[in-house]
């Protein structure tokens, strides 16, 4: 095994700060932590088996059919079509546990249904037969060699290898060589690997651990189960060669090997789709809404002013923070700079239009700073200030956003009881305006909350439209698109956020601040982590953890080895008997 006998001596790489970013906002010192943590139980606690989630089935076949080809692209490519598109596996749902309003992780979704079940086998059979479709595919797949026992026998036991993520059992072998007749056909080998494809161990991940002492509560995985576990967190896919031969020799649970395998696993391209899905989710990216919804009518198109968001407008702006956010760990950033970082990254005229500035190449390509003031950072960014399904912004929708999405400010569940109704909406009115008379009445429901809570945290970014542009002003429209009156933008408040003295804030620059001077983000980054890693809610036993996460995140730790250090916690490598 020279690949991984090569990467067995490799140290651990040493923590890396991140350089300064000279157009951020600086951060305060970390506010000190509680003493209080509670000890880890020191192993992982969530149920098993786990299914995979629809990204992972889709990116481990995709990745095992072009090995099982030959590196044919053109074979694995048609993958995501066939279980997608074809076979209409349906989409997980992003289960946020402490709202079901909001979007949260698909790992969570643990739910099974007759959809999946069918659309796996669909997908098993579709998949399959595209890499036996003709004689030079299927000579491929069985290694060149001819019809005999042997060649039956070594496909299987390499097809399974790759698929169940671990090595058949001679009566495994067995039982695919009976449904393959002996014989190494199109149909046979055929048949052979759809079964393979459609059986549990593929789409469930099922871990036992090794075989501890009665009573001992945290039993280790195995080599095999830790391999599957690294590759499914941080590539969202199967083990590589490289990977397997660690786990089939057993070196991988030796800490060098398995630092070495980390270190090399992060620089792989496919580290990047894993980083870029949690982000996405933690941001809560998938909550926006088409930025073209209500183009075309009179109202929008009067707010719009000329602009034309297009049917793809929405899925760049996701892109463009996405794409930050891998410009922020490829240039070796932290955290706090993907808060911060202030350089434009749309790659089409219609979102750079937004921001004023020019398209982004993309790759290596300098991006553009933002040539707006207010720009500041994430918080300010069209990806999470849009809202184009509207001429008018939703300052609420946006206050959740940062409260309980990413500072984990816990919000209490809205009162739906009305006693608000009798609100005067009378007059020209800013948005802000119509929201304070809705929602801070006295003596209502509504008042306690939102007046010193919410409220503030969506009228601070009053400075930036539907369509996340700046402005100062605000132009009130009738339905039919006429002006009713041009009213100023008033956001100063006074915010608060727990652990923290309540502010006066001006503008976003000082709301996004604030957040960084509170150490709330990296909190919040640490216990979402916990969620993405281990597919389920955290919980007081994840103290240990999230405590050990945010130190890492607030001392500047770069974002690669902060999205991975959660790999080399003991709980990632055990798991409860």
């Amino acid at each position: 095994m020279p690949d991984a006998a090569a990467t067995a001596g490799a140290a651990a790489p040493p923590p890396v700060s991140a350089a300064p970013d000279p157009h951020g906002q600086e951060a305060a010192p970390a506010p000190a932590t509680s003493t209080s943590v509670k000890p880890s139980p020191g192993c992982f606690t969530s149920s098993s088996p786990r299914r995979l989630t629809r990204s992972q089935f889709v990116n481990l076949l995709t990745d095992i059919s072009r090995d099982l080809a030959g590196g044919d692209t053109a074979v694995a490519g048609r993958v995501a079509g066939i279980v997608i598109d074809q076979a209409q596996f349906p989409p997980d749902q992003p289960i946020n546990p402490d709202s079901a309003r909001h979007k949260g992780y698909e790992r969570i979704d643990q739910a099974l249904n007759s959809r999946q079940a069918s659309a796996i086998h669909a997908s098993a059979k579709a998949i399959a037969g595209g890499l036996t479709a003709d004689a030079t595919q299927l000579s491929t797949l069985l290694g060149g060699c001819s019809g005999t026992p042997e060649c039956l026998d070594a496909f299987i036991r390499r097809a399974g290898r790759l698929l169940f993520r671990q090595p058949l059992s001679e009566a495994e072998v067995a039982v695919y060589r009976g449904a393959a007749g002996g014989a190494t056909s199109a149909s046979a080998v055929t048949k052979v690997l759809a079964t393979m494809i459609a059986s549990p161990k593929v789409f469930f991940v099922i871990e036992r651990g090794q075989a501890v002492d009665a009573g001992t509560r945290c039993a280790p995985l195995t080599a095999h189960e830790l391999a599957a576990r690294l590759a499914l967190h941080l590539w969202e896919s199967a083990p590589d060669a490289v990977l397997n031969a660690a786990a089939d020799d057993g070196s991988l649970l030796q800490p060098a090997v398995y630092t070495a395998q980390v270190t090399r696993m992060l620089a792989d391209a496919r580290a990047e789709r894993a980083m870029r899905g949690f982000f996405r989710q933690w941001f809560r990216l998938d909550e926006l809404v088409a930025l073209d919804g209500k183009a075309g009518t009179a109202k929008f198109d009067a707010f719009a002013a000329g602009y034309k968001p297009l049917p793809g407008s929405r899925d760049a702006a996701v892109t463009e923070v996405l794409d930050m956010v891998s410009w922020v760990a490829a240039n070796n950033g932290s955290l706090q700079q993907v808060l911060t970082d202030r350089h434009a990254f749309a790659r089409t005229e219609d979102i750079a239009a937004l921001y004023k500035t020019p398209v982004w190449a993309g790759g290596t390509a300098p991006p553009p700073l933002f040539t707006e003031a207010a720009r500041v950072g994430l918080l300010t960014r069209i990806g999470l200030m849009a809202n184009g399904a509207s001429d008018t912004t939703l300052p609420i929708q946006r206050a959740s956003r940062i409260l309980g999405g990413l500072t984990c400010q816990a919000l209490p569940p809205p009162v739906m009881d009305q006693s608000n109704k009798a609100a005067d909406l009378s007059g020209v009115l800013s948005t802000r305006e119509r929201t304070e008379r809705i929602t801070q009445m006295d003596g209502t429901s509504c008042v306690g909350c939102h007046k010193t809570v919410l409220n503030p945290w969506g009228f601070v970014f009053e400075g930036f439209d539907a369509l996340g542009r700046v402005r100062s002003t605000e132009r009130v429209l009738d339905d039919a698109g006429a002006l009713l009156g041009e009213k100023p933008v008033d956001t100063a408040v006074t915010a608060k956020l727990d652990g923290m003295a309540a502010r006066p804030l001006a503008h976003a620059a000082e709301a996004q601040q604030y957040v960084l001077d509170s150490g709330a983000f990296e909190r919040c980054f640490a216990r979402n982590q916990v969620r993405y890693a281990f597919g389920r809610a955290d919980t007081d036993d994840d103290g240990e953890i999230v405590e050990s996460l945010r130190a890492q995140a607030a001392n500047g730790a770069n974002l690669r080895s902060l999205f991975a250090a959660i790999v080399q916690r003991p709980e990632f490598k055990s798991i409860a008997r």
